[in-house]
């Protein structure tokens, strides 16, 4: 049987005040308006749910019987009605993100925390993918955005650039090298490579290709990795290796970290145009604000 909340609201209320006139003006209607209502439930329950007296109003056993109920289902009618308000002005739901590994180190937490302090009632779920993955996850649907470094997008995906990083040389810690402050990305010409293979991220293997070119060198890639999996290998000796600023935050025995001259970044990010998720928008800006707020590398 449906009971509108409005009768329920109206029960409790008396059941509450045990008065009918202040009842009526908790509700801001008047009395026998109230009086109706009441009856109205009554009717549809069939049974009496007050005792009334020319002195007082109790709760009849009935009523106290169904009391519980009646709070319950004026919390799940609240309920639906907030969240059918907060959904609509993007303020709940579930957003699904995929990310580089580099970005999930320090930049994606920045924006997660600035987004769920915003947006408390949002669910965010997170995965770590490269570039093509997140491409055909962005495609069917199976994600909202993206952080990659893709130089070019399927029909009906978005991309905007988000920002330019600097990198880091992962070098073994005992290397010739390791005592600088910084090195040129030159300096490595004749070094052993541990990189990514490269049709995780195109893009970005393309451009330290052409960056290296650009030094005078082409690199030699002795060992395919990416992430901690080539610091690991570097801190075993078997060659260097250039990762995102993002990973100076990582700690590995072995490894020590330099800045590189002559390399950058760009990191990208990507949500289908037709993404009706009205979560989406404020997360779009939020990691907009998020990476003005970062100093551009000098």
């Amino acid at each position: 049987m449906d009971v509108d909340a409005r009768l329920w609201r109206s029960f409790a209320a008396v059941a509450d005040e045990l008065h009918y006139g202040r009842a009526a003006e908790r509700l801001h209607i008047t009395q026998p308006a109230l009086s109706r209502q009441i009856r109205d439930l009554e009717r549809i329950l069939g049974v009496r749910l007050f005792d009334r007296t020319s002195r007082r109003v109790v709760l009849s056993p009935a009523g106290q019987a169904v009391l519980g109920q009646a709070r319950r289902a004026l919390t799940e009618s609240d309920r639906a009605v907030r969240l059918a308000r907060l959904a609509a002005e993007g303020d709940w739901g579930e957003l699904a993100i995929s990310a580089l590994p580099a970005v999930t180190l320090a930049l994606l937490p920045a924006i997660i925390r600035s987004y769920r302090d915003a947006h408390p009632a949002i669910e965010v779920r997170i995965s770590e993918s490269f570039d093509d993955e997140q491409l055909a996850a962005l495609t069917a649907g199976r994600i909202d955005a993206g952080f990659l470094r893709a130089a070019a997008a399927p029909p009906g995906v978005e991309l905007e650039t988000l920002l330019t990083e600097p990198v880091l040389a992962g070098l073994p810690a005992d290397h010739r090298l390791a005592q600088h402050d910084r090195i040129e990305l030159g300096d490595l010409a004749d070094e052993p490579f541990v990189f990514f293979p490269r049709h995780r991220s195109v893009l970005a293997y393309d451009e330290f290709i052409a960056s290296c070119r650009g030094a005078g060198f082409s690199p030699a890639i002795v060992q395919e990795a990416s992430g901690i999996s080539a610091l690991g290998l570097v801190a075993g000796g078997l060659g260097v290796t250039i990762v995102a600023a993002s990973y100076r935050a990582v700690s590995l025995e072995g490894v020590r970290f330099l800045p590189v001259v002559g390399h950058e970044l760009t990191l990208q990010l990507a949500w289908a145009a037709d993404n009706a998720n009205t979560a989406l928008p404020a997360f779009l800006e939020t990691a907009r604000e998020t990476c003005r707020g970062i100093p551009s590398p000098r």
